[in-house]
């Protein structure tokens, strides 16, 4: 009897059984998920000079990004639009039924005061705006469509290669009048205001001189320049023209310019600044450039963790250097080559003569006189 019950198989333990059948089914569906569902993927709509002016641009996204990335499990792709803040509002606009992108890096102070840009933003307060500084917060936007990344002074430069303080005492205090000189007018380049935030900023900076200082009319400077000065698309249009053209010699740029050329050439910057004077008081325009929740994005909880992160450290320390903006973090310290640029709290800014109602319901009949002027 003993023989025969030996050539019965035996019986294995059912709890082995569930075990390895749980073993099994984990792999195969750890596999299945691996295959099928892949990794969220986020969209970040900007400009296409975003973070570019470092010394390695092309691992830039990652040496930022790469961090949220990993914490996260999410794909965060920069997308940089070939355009300025107007181009990328007006690419959120016609998207608006089925948004593609998640989050909007750099529309500013002025581009947010038009309702197509609130109508395709959401607003978010992140739970660290308290890393930024609260008055920046309250010029760019109280309710919160977006919020400050970055920040710095829109001004002329020049180059002292060919004009100096010598050569050109005017530009020790310089004013619009001096600016409208044929010999002055005909060396300037700046950018168009409909397609350029900084082409912007100039234009507005001129209409708060003639209206908050001067009390004059600002479509006079316009009619007297209109023949001397070049108008170029963009800020890298205008840029391509400064460096290459003998006879261009001052361009609306930014105060951190000077910085940029002393940390690239490793001596003295061959660029400098020139502020509008006004009764003994230097001004020039704040820019500030915010980020902002796309409305009805596809990944919207990612895309408010994505806002937060952006305003710590790990990214905002990598702004002056790369962005050749002040950053919005109070925390970040400026490397020491930003002891050539013009800080904002230097400058009187131009902004408090022309208060953003005013911009709000003139803009648009502003800058149709502007091309009225233009096109003559």
């Amino acid at each position: 009897m003993m023989g025969r019950m030996s050539e019965y198989p035996r019986r294995t333990d059912p709890r082995r059984v569930i075990i390895a059948l749980v073993v099994v089914v984990g792999i195969i569906v750890a596999a299945f998920a691996f295959i099928t569902w892949p990794r969220p993927k986020m969209y970040v709509y900007t400009y296409d000079s975003l973070l570019m002016w470092g010394n390695d641009s092309e691992n830039i996204d990652n040496m930022v990004f790469g961090p949220f990335e990993q914490q996260y499990g999410v794909d965060v792709e920069i997308v940089r639009l070939n355009t300025d803040a107007n181009g990328i509002v007006s690419r959120l606009v016609a998207e608006a039924e089925n948004p593609r992108a998640d989050v909007v890096i750099g529309i500013d102070n002025i581009l947010i005061l038009q309702d197509q840009a609130r109508q395709v933003l959401e607003p978010f307060t992140p739970s660290n705006l308290d890393l930024v500084n609260t008055t920046l917060v309250e010029l760019l936007d109280e309710e919160h469509y977006i919020v400050p990344f970055d920040f710095g002074i829109v001004t002329l430069i020049y180059s002292t290669d060919a004009m100096n303080v010598t050569t050109h005492p005017q530009l020790a205090n310089l004013t619009f009048e001096d600016l409208a000189e044929p010999s002055m007018a005909s060396t300037l380049v700046t950018e168009n205001p409909h397609l350029s935030s900084p082409g912007l900023a100039f234009f507005l900076s001129e209409i708060a001189v003639y209206h908050g200082i001067l009390d004059d009319d600002w479509r006079e400077w316009w009619c007297s320049v209109r023949d001397y000065i070049d108008v170029q698309e963009g800020w890298s249009e205008a840029w391509a023209k400064w460096d290459s053209d003998p006879t261009r010699n001052m361009m609306v740029s930014y105060g951190t310019d000077p910085a940029y050329s002393a940390h690239y050439t490793g001596t003295a910057p061959d660029t400098a600044v020139a502020l509008f004077s006004y009764n003994a008081e230097s001004y020039a325009w704040l820019q500030i450039e915010g980020i902002g929740l796309v409305k009805n994005g596809p990944n919207p909880d990612l895309a408010k963790k994505f806002i937060e992160y952006c305003l710590t450290e790990a990214v905002q320390s990598h702004i002056a250097l790369n962005q050749w903006m002040f950053p919005a973090n109070l925390n970040v310290e400026l490397p020491d080559v930003f002891d050539y640029a013009v800080h904002p709290d230097e400058v009187s800014p131009l902004n408090a003569l022309l208060p953003a109602t005013l911009i709000k319901s003139n803009l648009t009949s502003w800058l149709q006189e502007y091309d009225l002027i233009m096109t003559a």
